[in-house]
């Protein structure tokens, strides 16, 4: 997180303590109108509107797989936000006890900016979740229809009962059309992929909640993953055959909990860039390297190769 969304949320918790110290005063003596002013703006455009812009900041861009919209705008929106809300409070209190009409000028003329910052946010927020129009849209092909690239024939994936559904679409995005021929037809559903990715489902929950015979999905699955290139073979015993290829492509598209469990030795990587909240953030299963990176401002392929001088490659 950023300092300035850091900012925000600790200037909201500054806020909600005036406000409370408003309140008190408001229920123990008559401090008049001024003191129910400063007690409603410091809890609603303190308090409430500071830690929603701090967490709104953070939280939507991630969670949209998006760059904020404009960076730039956050430290400025920060200060004039926190100067117009005390020179709202301060510039009314005297106007209340001097009726001067230079402290009412200078109240609208903070109100006002308090107004631009709110829309400023607006905008922000807007833009960041507004999709892009491509403008090459007539010649590139939809996501879902996109053809996947061949994985190398040293590349080895093999299924078992644990494997993650969303971790086989990311794959081979045509596996969830197969995966729904099969008889999970919840995942043509909009956003139920998603879900299936959070709560970290495998094939054997799958198909032991809809009914399904599990060998016989986990032999169809693997029939695809070797159309796409895979290498799906497995010793006698059942376990994966071993060899010095067996490491896992990094890409931009590679969840990073994948690469935490199969290299425990790229952890100084992430914390030197994103701290240690990779570690223990639920996120880590269906965020990719290429989303953390956007979300924090760092080019991707750098990171990849700091990933890979990690790992010895």
């Amino acid at each position: 997180m950023g300092k300035y969304l850091k900012r925000f949320i600790l200037a909201s918790l500054i806020y909600l303590g005036l406000a409370a110290i408003f309140g008190i005063l408001t229920g123990m003596t008559d401090i008049g109108y001024f003191g129910n002013f400063a007690h409603t703006h410091f809890n609603l455009l303190g308090f409430m509107s500071m830690m929603v812009f701090g967490i709104g900041y953070f939280i939507i861009p991630r969670f949209n797989g998006r760059n904020l919209k404009f960076e730039s705008w956050v430290p400025p929106h920060f200060w004039l936000g926190n100067f117009s809300l005390i020179g709202m409070v301060v510039f009314r209190g005297l106007y209340i006890q001097t009726g001067s009409d230079l402290s009412n000028v200078l109240f609208i003329i903070s109100a006002t900016i308090q107004v631009i910052t709110i829309f400023m946010f607006i905008i922000n927020i807007w833009l960041t979740l507004t999709p892009e129009k491509q403008k090459t849209a007539a010649t590139v092909p939809a996501a879902d229809s996109r053809p996947m690239p061949k994985a190398s024939n040293k590349t080895k994936f093999v299924v078992s009962d644990e494997t993650k559904i969303a971790s086989l679409v990311d794959l081979v995005p045509s596996m969830k059309q197969y995966l729904i021929d099969s008889g999970l037809g919840a995942l043509s559903l909009p956003g139920h992929l998603d879900k299936v990715r959070q709560m970290g489902i495998t094939i054997g929950t799958a198909a032991a909640n809809h009914g399904l015979d599990l060998d016989r999905l986990i032999i169809g699955i693997e029939q695809r993953l070797q159309e796409s290139g895979y290498d799906t073979r497995v010793t006698a015993d059942g376990y994966p055959e071993s060899s010095a290829n067996d490491e896992v492509e990094i890409t931009p598209e590679i969840m990073i909990g994948e690469i935490i469990k199969n290299y425990p030795e790229a952890r100084p990587v992430f914390e030197s860039h994103f701290g240690n909240g990779c570690f223990d953030c639920p996120g880590q299963s269906f965020e990719s390297v290429d989303m953390a990176c956007r979300i924090h401002g760092i080019e991707p392929l750098f990171f990849i190769k700091e990933l890979n001088a990690a790992i010895g490659r």
